[in-house]
């Protein structure tokens, strides 16, 4: 009978071992669970693009999503010179130029593989993208960040952006700025749900390029009030923001022009000069420098910034 009571007792400490035991197995299972949900949880916000972020806090918080600055960058510098090293980039098409078109035109021609690999080059010379709209507060601040930064931009609202170098620009999260023609349109240019798409992205901003791209120093004080305001208004009824950069068409202008373009909001003017040195005190005539098929745009700007304009 001892024996029977003490097989007894044994089975009885068996079984409550083995629920304590299942117990615990039942509590580690859950604590795994949670791991790996976290885990997930955490792989899947670090796949996800800024462009989508940038885009869903467009969506929740409006122009809140449009930074200053991406986070990479923390530090400034004060400006204490006249002239600033800040490179502007200027391309129009991002395509095969056409057969049979003339020399010149083919110079307004990137092949998609020639724009990736400039793309390429300037992220591994430690190029940070910015806007065009970024360096005029940088610029009216006299303040600049530590790390070298530079802007993309496009001119004319070509269609070939969107197709060929829009997604170019999101699968290496570059910046760019595009500026449009708000009188023209058809299958060659941007629509105007393209033009909001760039924008939502956070990946895109959008400026005047006028109406119909006219040369602004050859026509009426009438025509020319015209081009500005109107394509500036369009733009900010689009896109319910305000538009502080007018490209000049041709990179044409005069002091009249950009008396005109400053009286009536804009905040910049884009033209062209080879150069990438701005006269922090004058931002109605920002330089750009256009990339040509056969211009090594890395040796270019290494060659441009050991020269002190100052």
């Amino acid at each position: 009978m001892a024996d029977e009571n003490k097989m007894s007792e044994t089975v009885t400490t068996n079984k409550g071992e083995k629920k304590s035991h299942l117990f615990f197995d039942l509590i580690i299972a859950g604590l795994i669970i949670v791991v790996l949900i976290l885990v997930d949880l955490f792989v899947i916000n670090l796949k996800s693009s800024p462009a989508d972020l940038w885009a869903e806090k467009w969506q929740n918080n409006g122009d809140a999503g449009q930074d200053s600055l991406s986070n990479s960058i923390i530090e400034y510098q004060d400006i204490t010179s006249e002239n600033v090293f800040v490179p502007i980039l200027n391309f129009h098409h991002i395509a095969q130029a056409p057969a049979g078109v003339s020399a010149v035109t083919k110079t307004y021609y990137i092949t998609p593989d020639h724009f990736e690999n400039i793309i390429i080059d300037l992220i591994a010379a430690d190029y940070e993208f910015v806007f065009v709209s970024e360096i005029i507060d940088f610029l009216q601040d006299k303040q600049l960040p530590t790390k070298q930064i530079i802007a993309i931009t496009f001119d004319d609202g070509n269609k070939d952006f969107y197709t060929n170098a829009w997604p170019i620009l999101q699968q290496y999260k570059v910046k760019s700025s595009v500026y449009v023609m708000t009188g023209v349109g058809g299958d060659n240019y941007l629509n105007e749900a393209e033009i909001i798409e760039i924008v939502k992205s956070g990946l895109g901003e959008v400026g005047s390029h006028t109406i119909w791209h006219p040369k602004l120093t050859q026509i009426s004080a009438e025509q020319r009030l015209k081009e500005l305001e109107i394509s500036k208004d369009d733009l900010e009824s689009l896109l319910n923001r305000e538009i502080k950069v007018i490209a000049y068409p041709y990179g044409l202008y005069n002091e009249d022009v950009k008396s005109l373009a400053q009286a009536i909001g804009y905040e910049a003017g884009l033209t062209f000069d080879q150069d990438a040195w701005q006269k922090v005190a004058d931002l109605m005539e920002l330089k750009r420098i256009s990339v040509y098929p056969n211009l090594n745009v890395i040796k270019f700007l290494n060659k441009l910034k050991e020269i002190n304009i100052n």
